[in-house]
């Protein structure tokens, strides 16, 4: 589906532009009816990193916030432990953590 105003991820809770492609997925539970909007990129990592293998009852925001926050620190301290480990070294703002890990998996976002 490609939007047709403005959205906000209900993983990363970053903005889906007007005209781009996400997920609309309406869902129907004992409490009553949501839909959830998605990129397709966040859908994407949901996969590779097999998020909902561990989720019972799905991935919230929050659930994937811990994940890539994980999956960031997994892949730095593997791959660029001196400069992980470094004192200058700031975490950087969520987005750009996502940012960084769906580079890594090779994911367009």
């Amino acid at each position: 589906m490609k939007a047709q105003k403005y959205h906000r991820c209900d993983y990363c809770n970053q903005k889906i532009d007007l005209c781009e492609k996400y997920r609309n997925q309406f869902n129907r539970v004992s409490e009553g009816v949501y839909t959830w909007k998605s990129h397709l990129h966040c859908d994407e990592i949901c996969l590779k990193l097999k998020m909902h293998d561990e989720a019972d009852e799905g991935v919230s925001s929050d659930d994937f916030f811990e994940y890539i926050q994980n999956e960031f620190s997994r892949i730095m301290s593997e791959n660029y432990n001196e400069i992980y480990e470094s004192e200058t070294f700031k975490i950087p703002p969520f987005p750009e953590q996502l940012n960084f890990v769906l580079c890594h998996y090779q994911i367009k976002h």
